[in-house]
């Protein structure tokens, strides 16, 4: 995999932070952008950093609700994000 921009990486290790195992919730909100459920600072991201972590198999995206979504890290993005995988 590709070297990926700070803020894609920055995604990836935030939901590995808040992800016990059964996902974290985003919630759209205005301009394109998500927000991470419960997070103290209101963490938020554009809806295309998810792209690079979705193909690349790193985070899986799932929910029936379009203004929700489930995002679950991956063992890749977990090894990802311990240096197994560059």
């Amino acid at each position: 995999m590709s070297r990926m921009p700070k803020h894609v990486l920055k995604l990836l290790s935030t939901v590995a932070a808040y992800d016990s195992g059964e996902g974290v919730t985003f919630r759209a909100i205005p301009r394109g952008r998500w927000r991470l459920a419960g997070h103290r600072r209101g963490y938020a991201v554009q809806a295309r950093t998810f792209y690079p972590l979705t193909t690349g198999g790193l985070l899986e995206v799932s929910g029936d609700d379009p203004l929700a979504v489930a995002a679950t890290i991956t063992d890749a993005g977990r090894a990802h994000l311990a240096g197994g995988a560059k």
